[in-house]
């Protein structure tokens, strides 16, 4: 297995966390069932390999070479080729597709979309020339390229600054700020700041919210395996013991303890 990080360059910060190249190889075809992340991304599969998605109650077959994946909004189930994968992906900040394409997010989040559906024949080029690269460096050169046009081209309305406020807060809080919290500290009313996280991040504040509190509350188990449960329900703000439990499983499939 070969797993490797890029950074981006520094125009391209704002919008894009990290490239990524991975490959595997494999002798039978490979089931996983993944917690849901605090992610929005694109990948490029080399190998042009079928994967099947299962989104809760969706079922998505990925046969294209390019696919742009929305923030999920549950965990989700993934058969990958018994052929391997290899892969170079690019992982977004939360507003980092809003601002290269523009569109609603509304279309996009705890969704998966073929990327020509977003750029038609461009990406089909971009594509080709990745591949006939020599090296990876030189396939994220030509994405970062195709990139920053689309991301000049793209102004958005102010109320992106303010989700961006609105995120900061919630990440500083690990998702435990309550909504009325935010409201004093933006200044921006409930029904303002729903409508603009559902065009920028295609889902409700509260929803994001949980997420990243799941998230947080995942990373707390992985790094201390006998921490107790009321410890992580009382530190991220869950009403309680069950709760936490409800919610753990609700965005990861599983009991906490089968996490550990």
């Amino acid at each position: 297995m070969i797993y490797r990080i890029y950074q981006p360059q520094p125009q391209l910060a704002p919008i894009i966390e990290h490239y990524w190249y991975s490959k595997i190889d494999l002798k039978q075809s490979l089931l996983q069932q993944y917690p849901t992340p605090v992610l929005q991304g694109m990948t490029f599969n080399f190998k042009k390999l079928k994967e099947r998605h299962n989104l809760g109650n969706r079922d998505l077959v990925l046969d294209k070479q390019v696919y742009v994946f929305g923030q999920p909004a549950g965990y989700r189930n993934v058969q990958t080729s018994e052929q391997g994968i290899e892969i170079i992906g690019v992982k977004f900040r939360p507003l980092g597709i809003a601002r290269i394409t523009g569109i609603n997010m509304r279309d996009i989040a705890d969704n998966i979309l073929p990327a020509e559906d977003i750029w038609g024949r461009e990406i089909e080029l971009l594509s080709d020339e990745m591949q006939s690269s020599d090296d990876i460096e030189k396939s994220i050169n030509a994405l970062e390229n195709f990139l920053l046009k689309k991301y000049h081209k793209i102004s958005l309305h102010y109320r992106a600054h303010e989700v961006d406020h609105v995120l900061e807060l919630l990440t500083a809080s690990q998702g435990s700020i309550r909504m009325t919290e935010l409201q004093q500290a933006t200044n921006i009313t409930r029904k303002t700041m729903e409508r603009s996280f559902y065009n920028y991040l295609g889902m409700s504040p509260k929803r994001y919210a949980q997420i990243i509190r799941f998230n947080a509350a995942k990373s707390m188990i992985e790094q201390n395996p006998k921490i107790q449960y009321a410890e992580i329900a009382y530190q991220l703000g869950y009403f309680d013991h069950s709760h936490f439990i409800s919610e753990f499983r609700r965005f990861s499939g599983v009991t906490p303890g089968m996490m550990r």
